[in-house]
């Protein structure tokens, strides 16, 4: 492994590593591994952290996805913890509102939330300590407070004022949006101690989810009681694949995991150490194209229709991609961008060699802008992310869970643990999951360099009447030959801020000493724990 130039060090330690989008949320997760937890309480831990000082990314309002390896089970185990329509959810309903597409925000963006259900699930299967010990950094910076960081203060900044919940809840608490004031969440708290007491069917079933309900209910929601009284968290097989002299794990769908995998298989087929950097960005942008058109083409929920994965993310698949790409020039092609961009990821390994990697959304900045009475319950706008065509894969059904960005991924070399990351970031996330891959076992970087090293995005162009072409923005910090090279090749490149794209963490397990190695991206709060 190369060691790297970074802003930060690669954290080390032999007993544990907890990385996660917020320092405090990685402090409560380290807490828990110090004091005899696996890497499952760990991840519990800094997850309900996350939902309170990174309120505005995820909650239980909202769905999260996993990668689980116990290593007495020798596995990696996927969970879908995200949350389908409501019954009342249909096509027809938003077109009698005169709506082409699904509000992007309100009571009417908001699907069945899955979080708590998957918190549930993991410590039920795989967790050692109680709730009540889980959960009580984040209980405690809630109730307390934590101190309003830079990028929560912009963020409710941003939101204005339109919105009556987020005034209520944080605006006019903090009176102003001074960094180092305390944020307390009361509401929250109180409802994070109800979930820890009552679990799962205290909010699905219980008085909490009713009050949750004729909240959304008496704000125009299409959901009910009715709609929580499903299971919402499914253990699954995970997707699989080889790159190069690795074996890669990813969240099945509806996650677009897979999106990942194919990437890497088209990418695999060419000698990149080979090839001068910008033949290499070239190279990843073209091949994330041709994966997005088959997530746009094929990505829904299994249970209602066949997403083709197993062709998607074969070697076979993979050559015939390959065969569409030029390397003298990036032709255009027409593909939806998702909507929604605030997601949180951590990751977590233990002394015994366990490993967890999950990843939590409510969807958008904040989700739907509601607040659900006095749960201090932030619930998601993953409705939105439906389309209301019935023809396309990701149509809107009762019942059907909508595609989701959220992914993450597990790495194993001759059968050993090597890697466990990811990142928030909407779209950015394969495409950023694919850059830190490539320089983790490509160019055999340390984690925290390659969660530092610049990264590129690229966005798709709108249909041809608006005229709005495809963008690649590249983050400073490439050389000037690249951006030129990228040029020549007809790409429409602009350079943006360093620090733009994800905010990746990644766990890397040393091979010869069994050494914990922890990264965490200075794009947001993010910081690795070890000791």
């Amino acid at each position: 492994m190369i060691f790297g130039k970074a802003n930060r060090p690669v954290v080390m330690g032999r007993n544990g590593m907890v990385s996660s989008g917020h320092y405090l949320a990685s402090l409560a997760g380290v807490k828990v591994l110090q004091e005899g937890g696996n890497a499952v309480d760990a991840a519990l831990a800094a997850s309900l952290a996350l939902t309170v000082v990174t309120p505005e990314t995820s909650g239980p309002g909202g769905d999260l996805f996993a990668l689980v390896f116990m290593k007495k089970n020798g596995k990696v185990e996927a969970l879908n913890a995200s949350g389908p329509a409501p019954r009342r959810a249909t096509v027809e309903f938003f077109r009698d509102q005169g709506m082409k597409k699904i509000p992007t925000d309100g009571a009417l963006s908001i699907a069945v939330p899955g979080a708590v259900d998957g918190w549930t699930e993991l410590h039920r299967k795989y967790g050692t300590f109680d709730l009540d010990r889980i959960a009580a950094d984040a209980i405690a910076y809630a109730r307390d407070g934590f101190p309003l960081y830079h990028r929560l203060a912009r963020r409710i900044a941003e939101i204005g004022n339109s919105y009556p919940w987020i005034d209520r809840c944080y605006r006019k608490p903090l009176g102003d949006l001074r960094p180092g004031k305390m944020l307390a969440q009361k509401d929250l708290a109180r409802t994070l101690e109800e979930i820890v007491k009552k679990g799962r069917e205290g909010f699905y079933q219980g008085e909490l989810g009713a009050r949750m309900c004729q909240a959304i209910e008496k704000e125009g929601g299409l959901l009910s009681q009715e709609d929580l009284q499903g299971k919402q968290a499914e253990w699954l097989d995970p997707l699989a694949t080889t790159y190069r002299d690795y074996q890669l794990f990813e969240q099945p769908p509806v996650s677009q995991g897979f999106v990942v995998l194919e990437m890497l298989n088209i990418i695999e087929g060419y000698a990149l150490e080979k090839m001068a950097p910008a033949e290499v960005v070239h190279t990843m942008v073209e091949a994330k194209k041709l994966a997005f058109e088959d997530r746009v083409n094929h990505l829904e929920d299994p249970r209602f229709g066949d997403p083709h994965i197993g062709l998607l993310i074969s070697k076979e698949h993979a050559q015939k991609r390959r065969g569409l790409i030029s390397t003298s020039r990036a032709p255009r092609r027409h593909l939806a961008g998702a909507f929604g961009s605030d997601t949180t990821y951590l990751c977590t390994a233990d002394r015994e060699g366990n490993a967890v990697s999950l990843i939590q959304s409510i969807f958008a900045p904040f989700g739907s802008r509601i607040i659900a009475g006095d749960t201090g319950l932030l619930m998601n706008n993953r409705l939105c992310s439906f389309v209301l065509d019935s023809s396309k894969a990701n149509a809107l059904k009762p019942g059907k869970r909508p595609a989701h960005t959220l992914n993450s991924y597990m790495v194993f070399r001759n059968g050993e643990f090597f890697a466990v990351g990811g990142t928030p970031g909407n779209d950015d996330q394969p495409q950023s999951n694919v850059q830190i891959l490539y320089s983790l076992l490509d160019l055999d970087m340390d984690p925290q360099a390659a969660i530092e090293a610049p990264r590129w995005s690229h966005m798709p162009g709108t249909p041809p009447r608006l005229e709005l072409p495809e963008g690649l923005s590249l983050e400073e910090g490439f050389a000037p030959e690249v951006v030129a090279g990228l040029q020549q090749r007809g790409h429409k490149v602009k350079v943006v801020g360093r620090w733009s794209f994800g905010a990746a963490q990644v766990i890397v397990r040393d091979a010869v000493d069994g050494t914990w190695m922890g990264g965490a991206d200075p794009r947001r709060e993010g910081y690795a724990i070890g000791w």
